[in-house]
């Protein structure tokens, strides 16, 4: 394949980006080709603006033979089952995040692309930082030895009150799937995930404070690894000026991703070495905090992701977010949401089963409708396509 033709599905306000850096890359390797939205006064401004069809549906455009590739930008819900209709015709499908907003609609996902031999990726663009890829090298290659603990906070996505009025289906359980563990701190779990590893189980409190909203604002989480490792946890869209950290303590030292920077502290002797060997009662370990430098950043931003989901498909280079680990952050979210509204220890990975069923309740007894009843329409289609719901 010379060009990959994307199609977008979803031009709102994330599709309508994916559309404008797409046209702004100027890649001979791909373009955008077609457009799809429900709305049809959006698909034609779409159109009109970057000059390619438009269609009114997903499934329409997947059939027109004028893209190899979608991007899927609609509400998260939706995602699974634009999903399976692309893999059904032969297109290679990039997703939004979160995949879904519970598990059992992802792992169809995974299952009907890998049947149908087609890819799937995750937007999932923090993965492309320049801080983010050196912290999963030095990780990976043993720099800290073994890992004991991952903290990681993510207070950086303050939103007002009018961004969640802004969208019918947002801060909603029937039109979202959730709060601020579902929209804004996907990106953050899945590097949390990605570099430190996926929890046997976790215990989390979840809260809602100051926002009028059906979902939660605010989370705190506790993840057990087994062997003496532990996680942390915590997400809020209320909270400033807010943080963005990502922490990973080791054996040999301890690395830390704050403010674009990673930095890292290198101890002079091992821990499990110098507790055992040190013939002083109160003596301190000293380690050197030194700056990584960082030899290359692409800066992480959604052209990366989109840059190389089309080396995959056409010269087969590695997916950098491929949906096969993209699921791990809805897991980690799923299981934080078990354990904050049943008050109970989770273990991972998450029961499909119990997890809608925690679904159907936050939706019967918290929804005003404002959602606009999506997770049933996407339900339905969803149970239409496999012949059952996966749950």
């Amino acid at each position: 394949m010379k060009q990959v033709r994307f199609g977008i599905v979803g031009v709102g306000v994330i599709g309508n980006l994916h559309a404008r850096v797409i046209t702004a890359a100027k890649d001979r390797s791909f373009r955008l080709a077609a457009v799809a939205d429900i709305h049809r006064s959006r698909a034609k401004q779409a159109s009109e603006t970057y000059g390619v069809p438009c269609f009114l549906s997903g499934q329409e455009m997947f059939e027109s033979g004028q893209i190899d590739a979608v991007i899927i930008a609609t509400p998260h819900y939706w995602h699974p089952v634009l999903a399976i209709q692309a893999a059904r015709a032969g297109l290679h499908a990039l997703t939004e995040k979160p995949m879904a907003s519970s598990v059992g609609p992802a792992r169809a996902m995974i299952a009907e692309c890998r049947k149908r031999k087609v890819a799937l990726g995750v937007m999932f663009q923090m993965r492309a930082q320049g801080v983010m890829m050196k912290m999963k090298q030095m990780v990976d290659a043993g720099r800290l030895g073994e890992v004991f603990r991952v903290s990681m906070i993510c207070s950086s996505w303050y939103r007002t009150q009018f961004y969640y009025n802004s969208g019918a289906w947002r801060g909603t359980w029937d039109g979202e799937g959730g709060g601020v563990l579902i929209n804004q701190a996907p990106h953050n779990l899945d590097v949390f995930a990605w570099i430190g590893g996926m929890p046997k189980s976790l215990i989390a409190a979840v809260d809602t404070r100051l926002h009028k909203i059906e979902v939660e604002n605010t989370a705190n989480v506790i993840c057990d690894y087994g062997r003496g490792k532990h996680g942390y946890i915590y997400a809020t869209t209320a909270e400033a000026p807010g943080l963005n950290q990502l922490m990973v303590c080791g054996d040999k030292g301890t690395l830390v991703a704050e403010g674009g920077k990673l930095r890292f502290a290198k101890l002079k002797m091992p821990i499990s070495r110098h507790i055992m060997t040190s013939r002083e009662m109160f003596t301190h370990l000293s380690g050197e905090w030194s700056d990584v430098k960082i030899t290359k950043d692409p800066g992480g931003g959604h052209i990366n992701v989109t840059r190389n989901f089309a080396q995959h498909i056409r010269r087969g280079k590695p997916l950098l977010a491929p949906g096969s680990e993209g699921v791990n952050e809805l897991e980690l979210s799923n299981a934080v949401y078990l354990s904050g509204y049943e008050n109970r220890p989770v273990k991972l990975p998450v029961n499909a089963k119990e997890m809608e069923k925690l679904l159907d309740r936050l939706v019967r007894t918290r929804s005003t409708g404002k959602g606009r009843n999506l997770r049933a329409q996407a339900s339905r289609e969803l149970t239409r396509l496999l012949g059952k719901y996966p749950a």
